[in-house]
């Protein structure tokens, strides 16, 4: 079996800034054949596609890749590029250090629908906008060329969130207003926490003590905005964390399920097969060969 590569910022990109811009041609051609293979990054990835076709894996589903379209990459999440791809575009990537430097960026960056709920992948057509966030690409490459200065990181942080605002304002629409109303917040304040404690297997109930409110009012808030309950979320939640780390074969089994907070292995195989119609030693097997 294979190791499923894993990418820390500061092995590849500028160590200083914590930010870089490329194209999509540039960044395969330094290591193109351990990017054709699964891996998974610690720090979070923009694509806007330009030309070309092919396809585009993130978590195990596969898009078709279109001109004019962005992709958002969350840290952690798994994805690998098409061996017979043909597209180009541009990336840009950051750490989590660069982009959170005050409370309302964090704010920003854990609570946006680009990077937030990982079961719903982020990949929209920017319609109009597409010369405009293009450009703004090309002024993040064009400040990393410059030799460093005091207000570097300040300039490179503005162009960035401002690439982020116009995405969010135009996939929002798609999803929900841009003013939360109070059943959207607390759906957005549900799903941070999960991300945050999704290892110590909370309930539904420990959730939503942690945010102050019962857990009816987080059912009633789910079934007005979404098409799923709060557990059922909570639990493809965690399936996928499963077959994130199934690719990994340095863990065993039994190693992954008391990892996650089971306490019995067969549970564990009882929950996974439930919500993903295989074993995880037939998914880890179709995924490692």
């Amino acid at each position: 079996m294979k190791n499923l590569k894993r990418y820390p910022f500061l092995h590849t990109f500028n160590p200083v800034q914590k930010i870089n811009a490329t194209t999509i041609r540039e960044r395969l051609s330094r290591t193109p054949h351990q990017l054709f293979q699964p891996h998974r990054t610690d720090f979070y990835m923009i694509f806007l596609f330009t030309e070309g076709h092919g396809s585009h894996s993130v978590d195990f589903n596969t898009i078709s890749v279109i001109p004019g379209h962005i992709l958002f990459i969350g840290k952690g999440q798994v994805h690998h590029f098409d061996k017979l791809e043909t597209y180009d575009g541009v990336t840009i990537v950051f750490t989590e250090d660069f982009f959170c430097r005050t409370a309302i960026d964090k704010n920003f960056l854990n609570h946006s629908p680009l990077f937030q709920d990982p079961l719903k992948l982020p990949y929209f057509d920017v319609g109009k906008r597409h010369k405009e966030l293009e450009v703004l690409y090309h002024f993040i490459v064009d400040e990393l060329k410059r030799p460093a200065h005091g207000h570097q990181a300040d300039i490179l942080h503005h162009y960035l969130y401002n690439i982020m605002l116009i995405a969010e304002g135009l996939y929002q629409p798609q999803q929900k207003q841009i003013v939360l109303s109070p059943q959207q917040k607390l759906i957005s304040d549900f799903k941070w926490l999960c991300n945050q404690h999704l290892y110590e297997q909370w309930t539904v109930k420990q959730y939503a003590d942690q945010l102050n409110v019962t857990p009816r009012a987080l059912q009633l808030a789910f079934s007005q905005e979404e098409d799923v309950s709060p557990k059922s979320w909570l639990n493809e939640r965690l399936c996928l964390e499963i077959k994130r780390l199934l690719s990994f074969d340095t863990l065993t089994i039994n190693e992954i399920a008391f990892r996650l907070g089971f306490k019995e292995a067969t549970n564990f195989v009882k929950f996974f097969k439930t919500h993903a119609g295989t074993t995880p030693s037939a998914f880890r097997q179709m995924q490692l060969g």
